[in-house]
């Protein structure tokens, strides 16, 4: 595992949050009880470009989201959120970022990962980490997209091999887009895209729209 990473998801790092980034994440709705169960925490300045790999002096700071395993642990993927947001070379805004040439992985929430390796109920896809957290708390089983196209790697139209584990033939799966869905086209292709790759391996996915109520008990 990369030594920065592992540094920070160790005892010794007290896994404290600068305000601005806590104010973020309540505004996501990520409760503390969340946020401690995801190891969800800010990056010291001096390590943001050991951990991307390259150094950008705009960024004021960053925040760590770290990616669980399915076998127990963390992935060895760093994946941060940075402040203020970068500007790519088409002028739009990068708020998320991670090391060039690194392959996108799935987000796994803690608390409902036995329902999504193991169970049936009907498992729902989300767009990016703070949402899966928030749908997660909600009470669904829920994976976390990296993006709209974070289900497969670059040029590729297959499910990534972390779908692999995830118990997926005959069972429904909630795809819960961005707003945009219904706006961008470039999104719609997307999620649309997904839908065909899950029903390729024999799910039954379905695309549903926020706002999404908890789950009865």
């Amino acid at each position: 595992m990369n030594p920065h990473l592992q540094l920070l998801l160790s005892p010794i790092y007290d896994g404290s949050l600068v305000p601005e980034h806590l104010e973020d994440l309540r505004k996501s709705t990520l409760t503390d009880a969340m946020i401690l169960e995801q190891f969800i925490r800010s990056v010291p300045p001096a390590m943001i470009g050991s951990l991307l790999g390259f150094d950008r002096p705009e960024i004021r700071s960053a925040m760590l989201f770290p990616f669980r395993a399915q076998a127990g642990g963390f992935m060895d993927h760093v994946r941060l959120k940075l402040f203020p947001p970068l500007t790519d070379a088409h002028g739009h805004g990068l708020r998320y970022c991670q090391p060039r040439g690194s392959v996108p992985r799935l987000y796994f929430v803690a608390r409902c990962l036995p329902q999504v390796l193991e169970g049936d109920a009907p498992l729902w896809i989300t767009e990016g980490e703070k949402k899966a957290c928030s749908v997660a708390q909600l009470g669904y089983p829920v994976i976390g997209l990296t993006g709209v196209q974070g289900w497969r790697q670059k040029g590729h139209a297959d499910l990534l091999p972390d779908f692999d584990a995830i118990p997926l033939v005959g069972r429904t799966v909630e795809l819960l887009p961005d707003t945009d869905y219904q706006t961008n086209p470039d999104v719609a292709l997307a999620i649309n895209s997904l839908a065909l790759a899950l029903g390729a391996r024999g799910a039954k996915p379905v695309v549903r729209l926020l706002p999404l109520e908890p789950q009865p008990q």
